[in-house]
């Protein structure tokens, strides 16, 4: 007899005392392709998580228990709980759109030479937004600003060549993004909208920006490689000619990496960048 395949997706899930949200992330997963499913609890100690995590667990959902690590260390304990080809991190406060497993997977086996398959996002909760992404991973524009997004499917032989999620203090996604892109490998963009983002007071990313330069500066220390070769990059790059033109010139300006940073998403997507703003001054004065 011929052994059957198992799920070529495996979905997981850190939870830091996300029961608030964490139904409907796994809710987003029901309709869904067949995939393997874990669920990471990162030493959560809030109670009506920690039920919500044992009502799960007895559900069938595999829940693993370790002490409290950080999104990245979660993130790999799920992974070394899997063994699918394929990886789909997702954040217990985001939710998948319909269909986007099979269509990211889809996108993989299509191309054998992408390593992450992404699509758009949907930004609901204190704003809301259809945000664009990124089209392609370059790796001259992934050294300014990433404009791929957190819940992108990634192959588990390309993750583990590169050890995986590692930072603990935020920008782990992007950290992975420069790993791949000073590798030379490719990603690919699936139109539509794929995730669906809960913005929201107290979200890791909201907490990353006042500590952006110091992230910054722990990224260029982790890949200085990738930073040498700027210049050469640049002259491959796909990016958009204003991007093109206009990044080093911002680069070079005499500000913080944080207001380089803002002016890069100026540069990159004007009028996104000025409808968030609008929306954000619109729930301030409310």
């Amino acid at each position: 007899m011929i052994a059957m395949e198992g799920p070529r997706v495996a979905v997981v899930v850190p939870c830091y005392d996300d029961g608030e949200t964490l139904a409907d992330a796994l809710g987003s997963l029901r309709d869904q392709e067949p995939h393997e499913l874990v669920v990471v609890d990162d030493g959560s100690s809030d109670h009506s998580t920690l039920e919500l995590l044992e009502g799960i667990e007895r559900d069938g959902v595999r829940v693993v228990r370790q002490e409290n690590g950080g999104l990245s260390a979660a993130r790999m304990a799920g992974v070394r709980a899997t063994s699918a080809r394929y990886v789909m991190p997702l954040d217990a406060d985001d939710a998948l759109a319909p269909g986007s497993l099979a269509a990211f997977a889809d996108a993989l086996d299509r191309e054998p030479d992408a390593v992450m398959a992404w699509g758009d996002i949907e930004i609901w909760g204190d704003v809301e937004l259809h945000l664009k992404v990124g089209r392609r991973l370059d790796p001259w524009q992934i050294t300014h600003l990433n404009t791929l997004p957190v819940a992108s499917m990634v192959r588990r032989d390309a993750l583990l060549a590169v050890d995986g999620w590692q930072l603990r203090n935020g920008y782990e996604d992007w950290d992975l993004w420069m790993s791949f892109a000073e590798r030379g490998w490719a990603g690919v963009y699936v139109p539509g909208v794929a995730l669906r983002y809960r913005r929201r007071d107290g979200r890791m990313l909201a907490d990353c920006l006042p500590r952006h330069d110091e992230l910054m500066a722990e990224l260029r220390r982790r890949h200085p490689e990738l930073y040498g070769q700027r210049r050469r990059n640049w002259l491959d790059s796909s990016a958009a000619m204003r991007v093109r033109l206009l990044f080093p010139a911002v680069s070079a300006l005499p500000v913080s990496d944080y207001n380089k940073s803002r002016l890069y998403q100026l540069t990159d997507q004007p009028r996104q960048f000025v409808e968030m703003r609008r929306l954000r001054r619109a729930r301030a004065r409310a």
